[in-house]
């Protein structure tokens, strides 16, 4: 039996309010849990040293699927990747939006101060369709994809042969 969608990916962040207000303002989510944790049972459950806790803020989207948890750990924060490709573990968060919502959102990125890599750029993914996507650093240096996908029509033109 399969396991369910992705519930919630949970972010280590350095400030979780400055996190929090920067996922709100660029995405347009909704604030939702705000907790504290710590205590023998999440230092079990989740293999932490003792002594650990953290402030929690849930973001959520349009549904309440693929929530987001900022975490802000006690503790001196330190940055030992920065999702190169080759490094193991997340690469990069990556959230679909409307082809015609990607250059404002671009915009919207660049004024709250995170570092956008391109802008959105058009690329052909052999037998899937064409995508527009861009990447950009969140205000810690998470890597974030937003991208507009083909409709599943346009994929399945695409693998007939009937789309150039």
């Amino acid at each position: 039996m399969p396991v369910s969608e992705v519930h919630h990916v949970a972010m280590t962040v350095s400030d979780v309010d400055r996190a929090a207000d920067f996922y709100e303002r660029a995405l347009g989510y909704r604030r939702t849990l705000r907790t504290d944790v710590g205590g023998p049972g999440i230092e079990v459950s989740l293999g932490l040293p003792a002594g650990t806790t953290g402030r929690v803020q849930y973001l959520q989207g349009p549904s309440r699927v693929g929530q987001l948890e900022l975490i802000e750990w006690n503790g001196v924060k330190t940055r030992t990747a920065t999702a190169g490709h080759l490094e193991l573990g997340t690469f990069l968060l990556s959230f679909e939006v409307p082809l015609d919502e990607l250059d404002d959102l671009h915009q919207r990125l660049t004024d709250l101060g995170a570092e956008c890599l391109s802008v959105p750029n058009r690329v052909l993914l052999d037998n899937y369709g064409y995508i527009t996507a861009f990447a950009a650093r969140d205000l810690d240096g998470n890597l974030l994809e937003f991208v507009s996908l083909p409709s599943r029509e346009e994929i399945l033109a695409r693998r007939r042969g009937s789309v150039d």
